[in-house]
């Protein structure tokens, strides 16, 4: 398995090291200028320890890269047994489509992260979140990049954007971003008891991955 090391590529090639576009060499600041999706049929395992409105204890969760047509539109999925995440090529969260291809949860406009990503950027957001009822819940997000470093997780060690971030749902967070990935090594959330799903925690790290070529 691949990480990027130090700041010596200058990247033109395709394929997962794509995922971060220095613009240049070793004296660039670490930039990730967009996100790269993983290529089609790669794989993803989470291991999650949760608490209160996450779930009870520990759970694993396998993802599988694809696409598909939703509303007339190819987007690119994330799949489980349970239902997939749909995903602008740019990286947004379009919804969560249950069993049946039920809308379970959508968001408006997208919701992601605002590349480029460079350490220090800071941004606010406002999305709004549909369930399957068709209720719509207004909030904002605000972001910060505080570091690019080495996170070591058990499928690896990659270089990543720690990322901090609360929305005015009740919610903290912080994902450790892996742009060579395309994907988050870990993550760990936080919710208050305002949330409107109670309080809650989840610690989440990838366990492991498959990489199509």
């Amino acid at each position: 398995m691949r990480s990027i090391t130090g700041m010596r590529l200058c990247l033109g090639s395709a394929g997962l090291t794509a995922a971060l576009l220095f613009g240049g060499c070793a004296t660039m600041e670490p930039r990730a200028e967009r996100w790269v999706a993983p290529p089609l049929g790669s794989t993803f395992t989470e291991g999650n320890h949760n608490t209160g409105s996450f779930g009870s204890g520990d759970s694993k969760a396998t993802y599988t890269r694809g696409e598909r047509t939703w509303q007339d539109k190819r987007v690119m999925t994330f799949e489980t047994p349970q239902g997939m995440i749909l995903s602008t090529p740019e990286g947004g969260w379009l919804g969560f489509l249950g069993a049946g291809d039920k809308v379970m949860v959508r968001w408006e406009p997208p919701l992601g992260m605002d590349f480029p990503l460079t350490v220090g950027k800071t941004w606010t957001k406002s999305f709004k979140q549909i369930d399957a009822g068709g209720r719509a819940m207004p909030f904002d997000v605000t972001c910060k990049v505080q570091a690019y470093e080495d996170t070591t997780v058990p499928s690896g060690t990659f270089k990543t954007f720690r990322v901090a971030c609360s929305n005015t749902m009740g919610e903290d967070y912080t994902v450790w971003f892996s742009p060579e990935l395309g994907v988050h090594a870990k993550q760990s959330r936080k919710r208050s008891a305002t949330y409107p799903l109670g309080a809650g925690t989840r610690e989440m790290e990838l366990i492991a991955q498959t990489i199509k070529k």
